[in-house]
């Protein structure tokens, strides 16, 4: 046999081993971020993976995760959170501070104190998307499998606070330097958990801890922990 035949046989048995029984399931549990200029988010969150077996020691996980959480913010807090992240600026929580350097930097003579504590709910959105290679360690013929891991992602961020942007472009004409942030930071991650499969049944189940760096020193990057549990079906 020829060293070209003998090549194409292994490709044509490994391949078939590594790609044996793929799962797909579902996913829920808790996450902690940072919501971009409004202070710490925290809160449900679900989605699904996709998971490809590579030769019965590891696993190459596909998933998405979404997040959300409400947070009360006035525009003194989205101000002072915004001016401290992008210009470096720190005003010791005084509104008065605040309004100085508003006038003398943008120009603008600020409304009424009411309106800068005025407080509005705002819905923060976290979608993670991220492929995590799992490393399973071996307890014998133990349905329980812990395993390690890590990967890369992106998370998809996106606030209603970016509204007050808004509100205050209109008021100065324009004339502020406010932007809105980064909304896609990719990410690296580590991933701790167990999975337990039942004897003979296409089933099994998992429950891991996540720790997400996002890259970046906008808004939005930092430390985001996922805490979930989930359930993946035999194809």
């Amino acid at each position: 046999m020829s060293r070209i035949s003998l090549l194409l046989l292994i490709v044509v048995v490994a391949v078939p081993v590594a790609l044996a029984g793929p799962r797909i399931g579902g996913r829920a549990g808790y996450f902690s971020g940072g919501e971009p200029r409004a202070g710490d988010a925290s809160g449900p969150a679900f989605g699904g993976q996709f998971v490809l077996p590579i030769l019965g020691v590891a696993d190459l996980e596909v998933s998405a995760l979404y997040a959300s959480s409400e947070t009360d913010i006035t525009l003194e807090n989205y101000l002072m959170n915004y001016i401290e992240e992008e210009e470096g600026v720190e005003f010791g929580g005084s509104l008065d501070s605040l309004l100085g350097y508003l006038e003398q930097e943008w120009g603008w003579t600020a409304p009424d104190e009411t309106e800068f504590l005025q407080s509005y709910t705002a819905t923060y959105h976290d979608l993670d998307l991220a492929a995590t290679l799992k490393l399973g360690l071996p307890l014998g013929s133990s349905p329980i499998k812990p395993y390690i891991g890590g990967g890369a992602g992106a998370h998809f961020i996106v606030s209603d606070a970016d509204l007050l942007i808004q509100y205050v472009q209109e008021q100065t004409g324009e004339g502020s330097p406010l932007d809105v942030y980064d909304h896609v930071h990719p990410g690296i991650h580590g991933v701790v958990g167990a999975s337990l499969s039942p004897p003979a049944l296409p089933v099994s189940f998992f429950a891991e801890y996540k720790y997400t760096h996002a890259l970046g020193e906008e808004a939005g990057a930092g430390g985001i922990s996922q805490i979930v549990g989930g359930v993946n079906l035999g194809l």
